[in-house]
């Protein structure tokens, strides 16, 4: 079937397209910033080697020289980087490569999702990357790193139109109707400077503190080994610094400077990914725009979505916010690459990404919860207690633990009492939810997540039975999706016949998901 909707023009990009001129510069500056990566030691070393002046002259000369091949060469390659449309044969085609031609040609129907990205060079030079995402393939997704908004913003309607007329088959008429009313945005979300503070305040924090605290120590081992053998005063100054270390007050000023700098460090990290965060719903989609360093423009689509998590904590529930993480269709090893994170969000917000994602959930006419036996909680206690274990060992088969007996058990016991409390409120918060048209999972006493995904998506299941589980008729179980896996530890094997249901609604739907 030819495409011939009246809303598309025909002649749209039917023939050799190459990307804006500013590509040169792109390619170019892109080429020089690798051959840097490759070969900046070598010349950090030529130049702490205290080369002569002739050498240094050779130097400059060869960098000119190299600079003139790079140019040559990124212009020879935007001349060979070409892109069309073949409509009489339903698909997008992408040409490019200067010594061997690569030839890329996506059906409609395999086209997965089509969004921008732009790093701060592109937004320097007003350009976009569009991305072509493809089912079924290994591979890195489709790009062209250097074309203007406008083609982008045509280019990527004209191929999703097709993506939709192809696996839809819908009629003309409705499809004109359709396209006017998708202009109307229903609501938009923007996520402020005060929120992003908020969240780097909330998130990750403890990562830091430990990655911050590994950092300074090892520098302190490092530098102290160094200067140790060297210079006496060294010596004297290191020792005198090791009994300040040891005490409590000093210890406590160290671990809040560590946290403030590692909160420090983690809103950066947010700034970075999430500034900028809109979220914009129209009739059929949600367009989220993200990024400092590169900016990302993806559009979510109900039918493409696999998976999706709902994360907090008890201080983001405080602050009001929730973190959602969509996993999308995509091929076995790319799962990282189609899970997108929208942070920021309140409870009004999340309820109406719910609603459109999920818009048949508050139809189900039945609820069905399993919990776990408590033959995963002594597991999950037992793995807890290793550390104390290896702990008490170490001290009394070494000398590199010098504490008393006293200090000792009074440190296992904190460990002991904690760890089995934050286990049997992690315990107690796990349950699996079945309802007519979905699959619930919550988990988390601390950082809670709520993950939640359609029957008919799933694309198998996975059901073991360990031989310690028999003699308590337990099963693991694992759904299995495009954009990832729903797992389940320890439940009864009560669960089986509603494991039979989810595989007669995979099966009995006629819906498409890709």
């Amino acid at each position: 079937m030819r495409l011939r909707s009246p809303m598309m023009n025909p002649e749209a990009y039917n023939t050799a397209q190459r990307q804006s001129i500013v590509g040169v510069l792109l390619i170019f500056i892109s080429s020089l910033y690798k051959l840097f990566r490759m070969f900046w030691a070598l010349g950090a070393y030529l130049l702490l080697s205290g080369p002569s002046s002739t050498t240094l002259i050779y130097i400059a000369i060869g960098l000119v020289f190299l600079g003139v091949l790079t140019l040559i060469y990124s212009y020879l390659y935007y001349l060979k980087f070409v892109f069309y449309i073949d409509y009489n044969r339903e698909e997008f085609v992408l040409e490019k490569g200067i010594f061997s031609t690569e030839n890329t040609a996506i059906p409609f129907d395999k086209i997965q999702q089509v969004y921008f990205k732009r790093s701060i060079l592109q937004r320097i030079i007003k350009v976009y990357s569009l991305v072509i995402d493809t089912a079924g393939s290994n591979q890195k997704e489709v790009e062209i790193k250097a074309i203007s908004g406008e083609d982008a913003n045509s280019l990527s309607k004209i191929l999703l139109k097709a993506k939709a007329e192809k696996t839809e088959s819908q009629q003309l008429e409705g499809e004109a109707t359709e396209t006017e009313e998708n202009n109307e945005v229903f609501w938009t979300h923007k996520v402020g400077i005060l929120t992003l503070l908020k969240i780097g305040i909330s998130t990750n924090y403890l990562r830091g503190l430990s990655l911050v605290f590994a950092f300074v120590m090892t520098i302190y081992n490092r530098v102290n080994t160094y200067f140790k053998d060297r210079m006496e005063d060294v010596e004297v100054y290191f020792d005198q610094f090791s009994g300040v270390l040891q005490s409590v007050g000093y210890i406590a000023v160290l671990f809040v400077l560590l946290l403030l700098l590692s909160i420090s460090i983690t809103i950066i990290e947010v700034f970075i990914k999430y500034y900028g965060l809109k979220i914009q719903q129209n009739k059929d989609k949600m367009e989220v725009e993200m990024g400092l360093k590169t900016n990302t423009k993806v559009s979510l689509q109900p039918r493409r979505l696999q998976l999706m998590r709902i994360k907090t904590n008890p201080v983001q529930e405080r602050f009001n916010l929730y973190e959602a993480q969509i996993s999308l269709s995509s091929s076995e090893n790319e799962f990282q690459k189609n899970k997108i994170k929208i942070p920021g969000l309140g409870n009004e917000i999340v309820k109406k990404i719910k609603y459109f994602l999920y818009p048949e959930s508050s139809k189900s006419s039945f609820s069905t919860t399993f919990r776990p036996d408590k033959l995963l909680l002594f597991r999950k206690i037992s793995l807890a207690m290793l550390p104390v274990l290896i702990f008490l060992a170490f001290w009394h088969f070494t000398a590199y633990i010098n504490l008393q007996l006293w200090t000792v058990l009074v440190l296992a016991g904190l460990y002991i009492i904690v760890a089995l409390t934050l286990q049997i409120l992690a315990f107690k918060a796990r349950k699996l939810i079945v309802t007519e048209e979905f699959l619930q999972k919550k988990t988390g006493f601390w950082n809670k997540t709520e993950e939640t995904l359609e029957l008919f998506k799933i694309q198998s299941i996975s059901v073991k039975q360990p031989i310690w589980y028999r003699r308590k008729n337990l099963v693991n179980v694992v759904f299995h999706t495009a954009g990832g896996d729903l797992r389940f530890y320890a439940v009864k094997t009560d669960v089986l016949e509603y494991v039979n249901y989810v595989l007669y609604k995979a099966e009995a739907s006629s819906k498409n998901w890709m």
